[in-house]
This record gives structure tokens, sequence and C-alpha cells, in this order.
């Protein structure tokens, strides 16, 4: 009789584990189909505007937006230029390499060279802007993306956006380049 009861209680417990644990196994593979389903069908320049902080209209350039919202957050690091450090010229150089295969300078100043000079009006996503921050000299660069806002390595935070309309950016804004030999639509 006593082995009689230990054995329904131990059935008890083993089909009650068994029955939550399966319960729990379907819920979560329950949601993770509905992750992967609403993933699959989703527009990927939701994502890469709310990382970009910018309304991308779709009509910009998938890889050089994908590629750009890789960067984000990357650390600051002078004369680099990959994700694990990067200074703002290096970013550009490494952006340009990756997404169109085009060598531009690697100084701010020099990437000047690199590009025809526009009007702030006339920019695109994908056009560069300068800055002289230190002098009479081009020493900073950064990427437009839209709604006057672009991305750089800043020297304190990495690799941010931030908007033309700022007092500083406003300040120190020099000229905006379109690249030589990217091609836009």
């Amino acid at each position: 009789m006593k082995s009689s009861r230990h054995f329904s209680i131990l059935t008890l417990i083993v089909v009650s584990v068994l029955f939550f644990s399966c319960k729990t196994t379907h819920q979560n593979t329950g949601i993770q189909v509905i992750n992967q389903n609403e993933n699959h069908n989703s527009n990927p320049y939701k994502t890469y505007s709310e990382k970009l902080g910018v309304t991308l209209q779709g009509n910009e350039d998938k890889k050089l937006i994908a590629c750009l919202a890789e960067w984000i957050g990357a650390p600051y690091k002078y004369g680099g230029n990959t994700k694990q450090g990067t200074d703002c010229s290096g970013m550009v150089s490494s952006v340009y390499k990756e997404t169109y295969n085009i060598n531009m300078y690697r100084s701010s100043a020099d990437q000047l060279k690199n590009v025809k000079q526009i009007d702030k009006s006339e920019l695109k996503a994908g056009d560069l802007v300068f800055f002289k921050i230190a002098g009479e000299k081009v020493s900073h660069v950064g990427i437009y993306l839209g709604e006057n806002k672009f991305i750089h390595a800043s020297t304190k935070r990495g690799v941010v956006v931030n908007s033309l309309d700022e007092d500083y950016y406003k300040k120190y804004y020099f000229t905006s380049g379109r690249v030589i030999g990217v091609p836009y639509n």
C-alpha cells in the first residue's frame, strides 16, 4: 500500500512536470514564431530609422544605411578605422570602402578631395559634411543622414548622430560634398 501511494505521488509529480514543461515550451515556441514572422515581414528601414534617429524615406541606399547603423556606439580612437575604435575620417573611409569599394583619403581635410562640393540645401543621405573646429583647416567630417542629421565619431561619445541645427555644429560647419563615384539614385 505504501509503495502504491509513493508510485501514485511520483506519477503525479512526473506528469505535472511534463505537463507544465510542455506548456512552457509551447508558449515560448509560439512567441519565437511570432517574433520571427514579425522580423521577416517588417521593414528594415523602421529599425534603421530608430537606430539612427531619422525618418528614412525608403529611397536611401539600403547597403549604406545598414552599414551606418552598425557603426552607432563604436568607441572613439584617434587614428582608428574599425568598429572597435575609430575617428571621424576613419569611419568615413571604412564606410565608403565597405559600401562602394571607394578608397577615400584618410584625413578629414583631405577627404574634401573625394567630393564635389554642394550647397547645404542639396544634401542627400550619404553626402559628407565638413567642419573647421580646430583652426582654419577642416578637422572633422560626418555622413549626412537626412532631416539635417549626420553620423560621426565624437571624441567623447564615439559614433553618434547629431543635428546640423545644434549651435556647436552651426558654428563650425564649413561645407558639404557629394562623394565622387557613389551611384546616387
